[in-house]
């Protein structure tokens, strides 16, 4: 069984088809044809074991909340969105010069060799980010003409050591990465908000000096002895200034409210079991906020229980990460920006007041 890289062998075959068609009436030698063909294929053989390991920057890419679209929408339609999505995401990192590593589910995982000049090349993989970003509007777009809701994404980057290599038997066998640079990638990507583009100290080194951060974010993770330290990239100032769209996460009107909420941390799958409670102070189309007398660590794990209408009998759990909490004068605030609140909104009592 061989395993090839598919992306680069249709390159090589694409600039085989013109080499051939250059010949311009002239007759092809078949013979040649398929010797030169038999070595494209050879080349781009992947071999296992690859031995050592390669500095590479590793992405991550997910789509949030479609886990909920899933449950709205036709799958032929699902289907349909996916494929534009991969295509223009798949297009923009081949430009960049990434390898697709895999898709798994509505996510990609894609890698960039660092190379002689670690700078340069972090620098072209914060561009391929920002593209991408940009790219949803016109994905959003299709989209909106099929009748679904906007698609965000969220990109997660770490740049580090990683082993490749071909594993598996004779029966399946695939490329892949191993090591704690991809786990890190995995991890920050995981703290994505809708249209953030989120890189690891290890990155941002290698560009600090060359781009726009916004604030410093440290989270606890399990299983590290130190807090992960990632940096939100906010726009690349070189060659000339590229920024990233902003998207407004919490969509106006802004209802003014006073819902009970209820919510429990979680330790990775585990619920906590102490409840703590709370009151919706506002809500919109996608977001709430939300006051607690209990301060809660930004970007950690809830389940949060909350009555969406007054007209439902059965509150609505939601499972999501505050992106900010703030002392109040009644105690903390915090917001999150949840797909799964993405719905037409539900008959309001006459007593709420747009803001």
């Amino acid at each position: 069984m061989r395993v090839l890289n598919k992306q680069k062998l249709e390159k090589d075959i694409r600039a085989l088809f013109r080499t051939v068609n250059a010949g311009q009436g002239t007759q092809v030698n078949e013979e040649k044809f398929i010797i030169e063909l038999s070595r494209l294929l050879e080349e781009n053989e992947l071999r296992s074991p690859i031995q050592g390991t390669s500095s590479m920057s590793v992405m991550i890419a997910d789509l949030r909340g479609f886990t909920y679209m899933l449950e709205k929408f036709r799958s032929d339609d699902i289907i349909n969105i996916l494929n534009e999505f991969f295509a223009r995401m798949v297009s923009i990192i081949d430009t960049h010069g990434g390898q697709i590593n895999k898709f798994m589910g509505d996510s990609i995982i894609a890698y960039f060799d660092t190379g002689e000049v670690p700078q340069a090349s972090v620098l072209n993989v914060l561009h391929c980010a920002i593209e991408m970003q940009l790219a949803m509007d016109a994905v959003n777009v299709i989209s909106a003409r099929m009748g679904l809701d906007s698609l965000y994404i969220g990109i997660g980057i770490d740049t580090g050591d990683v082993v490749a290599s071909v594993l598996g038997s004779d029966i399946y066998r695939e490329f892949t990465m191993i090591g704690s640079t991809v786990n890190l990638a995995s991890r920050i990507e995981a703290y994505t908000l809708r249209g953030q583009i989120l890189m690891s100290e290890n990155t941002w080194k290698h560009v600090a000096n060359l781009v726009e951060t916004g604030q410093v974010n440290e989270v606890g993770a399990k299983g590290m002895s130190k807090p992960l330290r990632f940096y939100e990239l906010m726009a690349i100032n070189t060659p000339q200034r590229i920024a990233l769209p902003k998207r407004d996460n919490r969509k106006a009107p802004r209802i003014k409210v006073s819902i009970p909420v209820y919510f429990q941390l979680l330790d990775g799958k585990n619920i906590l079991p102490e409840v703590y409670e709370g009151e919706v102070v506002d809500i919109s189309y996608g977001g709430m906020l939300f006051v607690t007398p209990k301060a809660i660590e930004k970007f950690a794990d809830l389940k949060v229980s909350i009555g969406l209408s007054p007209y439902a009998n059965d509150p609505v759990d939601i499972y999501e990460r505050p992106s900010m909490c703030k002392s109040w004068t009644r105690g903390w605030k915090s917001d999150l920006n949840s797909p799964s609140l993405m719905m037409p909104p539900a008959p309001m009592s006459k007593s709420l007041s747009t803001v």
